[in-house]
């Protein structure tokens, strides 16, 4: 039988070896070659790894408040209306200058409390040194001056008590029958006004808050999991730049994030107002062996990730933890130094290479 020649054309035999030749190589240690021409098709490009100390945890949800330990809060200590307000939010004012006046009956009856139980205490005190020379005298006996005296006690100590409740209310002048001041207890700046002119008000509720600086504190919302790395001093970034340092940390959880609260304090608040809802990135104290990457050089690889770093034209996948993250870069572990070079740029072909 005679042998049955093929024959290919020469344009196809052009077209079919240089294909074969530029396809990428795997080897065994997981790596895959690339020619220069390659790189560049597929746009390859490489950033060095570098080494961290920090380890930041970006968009924590976090919430302005008014800060803990420089803030005074001026409450009614009557019931009554709202007279007037002589100062509103953002006011710097000096220690004890009026803030508003109160009408409160409340008030009106305790000044004749004083006055009452001033007078029963007069008489009271008047009736026992006489009581004190008739027993001396022999003319009574001991248990009605025993009796006297303990009534004066009485009326000294109901006569006390009025005083003080007193002691911290001011009466303006000119005021209106049973009219009561609030005042600045220190000098500083008032950060908010919780009454207005007519407002019915209880007692001991609060009027104004005042804080001696200009700083606030922020409420922040950070993961579990990172508890202990958590630590007084640590720096807080807010979304604008401005730099603030934890001061406390929650010692529970909260129920309904499951997440850990911090507090941390911006000594110059700047543009940002008391009830003002943000997100802060929160540096922490990064592990020894964390190195930071650009975050489009992670790409996933099952529940785990990996970058690819160069190494001449071998391209070798590295499995890695993520630790944390910014805008741009990722903190991550793994078995990388700093100086490698990963790929910044065309790491997901190189995935998808790496499975063909």
């Amino acid at each position: 039988m005679p042998l049955l020649r093929l024959r290919i054309p020469a344009v196809a035999c052009a077209v079919l070896i240089p294909f074969a030749l530029s396809a990428p190589a795997a080897n065994a240690a997981d790596a895959i070659t690339l020619s220069a021409e390659q790189v560049k098709s597929l746009q390859i490009v490489t950033a060095p790894v570098v080494a961290s100390s920090v380890l930041p945890l970006a968009r924590l949800p976090a919430e302005v408040v008014a800060p803990l330990e420089s803030s005074r809060t001026v409450s009614t200590p009557f019931a009554g209306v709202v007279a007037s307000v002589v100062v509103d939010e953002g006011a710097m004012v000096a220690a004890g200058a009026p803030l508003a006046r109160v009408q409160s009956r409340d008030f009106l009856t305790a000044q004749a409390d004083l006055a009452r139980s001033r007078s029963e205490t007069t008489l009271a005190q008047s009736q026992s040194r006489r009581d004190a020379a008739l027993f001396a005298e022999g003319i009574i006996a001991r248990s009605r001056a025993d009796e006297t005296q303990a009534r004066t006690a009485d009326a000294q100590a109901r006569f006390v008590q009025a005083r003080d409740a007193l002691a911290a209310v001011s009466i303006p002048a000119k005021a209106a029958a049973g009219e009561y001041e609030l005042r600045a207890p220190t000098a500083g700046r008032v950060l908010r006004r919780s009454i207005s002119p007519g407002q019915v008000v209880g007692a001991f509720e609060p009027a104004f808050t005042i804080t001696t600086g200009n700083g606030v504190d922020v409420l922040v919302q950070a993961p579990i999991e990172h508890r202990a790395g958590y630590v007084p001093g640590r720096a807080v970034v807010m979304d604008d730049g401005t730099r603030g340092e934890l001061v406390a940390i929650a010692a529970a959880t909260d129920a309904g994030s499951q997440s850990v609260r911090l507090r941390a304090h911006l000594v110059d608040a700047q543009t940002w107002l008391v009830g003002q809802r943000t997100s802060v990135r929160l540096e922490l104290q990064a592990p020894s062996n964390a190195v930071r990457v650009p975050a489009s050089a992670i790409v996933p690889n099952g529940a785990a990730a990996l970058v690819f770093v160069a190494d001449g034209s071998r391209y070798r996948a590295v499995p890695v933890e993520r630790l944390g993250n910014d805008d741009q870069d990722a903190i991550v572990s793994g078995a990388l130094s700093p100086g490698d070079a990963v790929v910044s740029s065309g790491a997901s072909t190189l995935k998808s290479m790496r499975a063909e």
